[in-house]
């Protein structure tokens, strides 16, 4: 079956998420990330993917999680961290332009236009192991920030891969946007915390849906992300696609409260529930 995978949003309790999900899809289905006909990654999902194309084992990313930086550059985040406190900073927003863009996003894209940069680089996730070669099944999401719109890159850009895994993860107010050419990028998940649409019309029959940020929760992100999802499952539908959707419960939300940076030995137990859930989901 032509299959296409969505790896989503969701911090870093999303990277171990996404890494149970695709092991439960690698013993389900005998599919790796490689041999799916199209992956989608955003922010936490694009590090996933990358990473998972690469050929690292669930094991090897783990350990790459919990490894704590050198001494200096733990020093230079915790200056960083003051900068987070600064109320000079919200006197910065980092594209006010966007409140003048009009469309559907309007709202949102303006409110994220008037936030400050963040202060912390995304470099730090090239520590995550990327493919020599941007891989051809691989799509990784971002948005500009001149105009708001947003990018879905793939092999055809010939950008390198860990650049727009940075873009794609530069969360607002948390992680400086990301420069590629004359153009700034921030965190995919602004335009959707999925964006599975862009799977519809690829001749796809059957595409598997990774949304760690579709957690439980009432909080407007959640909220905004889980009709976001509903919207791009229900064009898919009508794309005579069938949608496996794999999404959090309250109990393993609960137990990764604190990763990685309070609880780091917790991340094979995510995988493990994961892998749990995402199993029940397959066989449904």
């Amino acid at each position: 079956m032509l299959t296409g995978i969505v790896l989503g949003a969701g911090g870093a309790f999303g990277w171990a998420w996404h890494l149970g999900v695709m092991r439960a899809i690698r013993s389900e289905l005998g599919l790796e990330i490689r041999d799916a006909r199209a992956v989608v990654g955003t922010s936490a999902g694009a590090a996933m993917a990358v990473s998972l194309s690469s050929g690292a084992s669930v094991e090897e990313i783990l350990d790459i999680i919990v490894t704590p930086p050198d001494e200096a550059t733990m020093q230079e985040m915790q200056r960083l961290r003051g900068e987070l406190r600064s109320i000079r900073r919200w006197l910065r927003p980092m594209a006010p332009s966007l409140v003048l863009r009009p469309g559907p996003a309007a709202g949102f894209r303006a409110f994220v236009g008037l936030l400050p940069a963040g202060p912390f680089p995304t470099g730090s996730l090239r520590r995550f192991p990327a493919p020599a070669r941007w891989p051809q099944n691989l799509i990784i999401t971002a948005v500009s920030l001149e105009d708001g719109r947003r990018v879905a890159w793939d092999h055809a850009y010939g950008l390198d891969v860990h650049d727009a895994m940075e873009a794609s993860a530069a969360v607002p107010a948390m992680f400086a946007p990301r420069t590629i050419g004359s153009e700034r990028y921030i965190d995919g998940a602004v335009a959707s915390a999925t964006n599975a649409d862009l799977l519809v019309g690829r001749g796809l029959r059957r595409v598997i849906i990774s949304s760690p940020m579709t957690r439980p929760g009432r909080g407007p992100v959640r909220i905004r992300s889980r009709r976001q999802l509903d919207h791009e499952a229900d064009a898919l539908r009508n794309d005579d696609v069938e949608v496996v959707m794999i999404e959090p419960t309250a109990d393993v939300v609960e137990l990764a409260d604190g990763y990685p940076r309070t609880n780091r030995e917790i991340g094979p137990r995510i995988v493990e529930r994961a892998e749990s859930i995402a199993l029940a989901a397959l066989r449904r």
